[in-house]
């Protein structure tokens, strides 16, 4: 069986997608979420002291990556539009790349 290749539709669906949700950095993140710093770390995928770096000043300060301002932000428009999107849609659109 040969490769299949993206089709210029599926690389112009993939650049969209890259753009899109815009990231979000945790500071903006947590204007709209109350939670803890531990609970943020879970979301992101990191440790609490990295979150703890995230927001220090001085010479122990680290700005989040791309990716994980990205984690965040797909995060937030998931829980922003939670009354429309339904567990059965996610079920669906995970179990069929499967």
């Amino acid at each position: 069986m040969s490769p299949i290749y993206p089709s210029a539709r599926q690389l112009y669906l993939l650049a969209l997608y890259q753009r899109h949700p815009s990231p979000l950095h945790p500071a903006l993140f947590l204007q709209d979420w109350a939670m803890s710093y531990g609970e943020l770390a879970q979301l992101a995928g990191v440790s609490l002291s990295t979150v703890e770096h995230w927001f220090s000043s001085g010479a122990s300060h680290r700005e989040p990556s791309s990716l994980h301002c990205r984690q965040l932000a797909i995060v937030h428009r998931l829980w922003d539009n939670a009354d429309r999107i339904t567990p059965e849609v996610i079920r669906l659109w995970c179990d069929s790349a499967n």
